[in-house]
């Protein structure tokens, strides 16, 4: 699910995502996605605590200049969102997880990544 808002100071990535999750940001890093003459699409990778663990999560924002929106995105890792970029420092501070099929499957794509390995 996509949330929007309107904003009169442009939020930073995390204070847009902070609109949609209330978990804590352990670390995170971002990545410019798509810019086009009104809008600017980030995705933000984030450690994040949840109880005992820490897990990833990825944030697709979308800040669109023309009307002052702005349109997060929040997908666990359990949703294996199509998005690989997280940095090492992030990437190191996740726990163990229990066995999800597809939470697995997006670490290990973000793993190869990250050590250049191809599957």
């Amino acid at each position: 699910m996509t949330i929007s808002f309107y904003y009169k100071k442009k939020p930073s990535l995390i204070e847009a995502v902070k609109n949609d999750l209330s978990l804590e940001i352990v670390d995170h890093n971002s990545e410019l996605l798509e810019t086009t003459e009104f809008t600017k699409e980030y995705v933000l990778y984030s450690a994040c605590k949840y109880k005992n663990d820490v897990v990833g999560i990825v944030s697709l924002i979308t800040y669109n200049s023309f009307n002052n929106e702005c349109f997060v995105k929040v997908m666990s890792e359990k949703h294996h969102p199509y998005y690989y970029n997280m940095s090492k420092s992030v990437f190191d501070k996740l726990t163990p997880i229990d066995e999800n099929e597809l939470a697995s499957s997006w670490r290990h794509q973000v793993e190869n990544r990250l050590y250049n390995r191809l599957d």
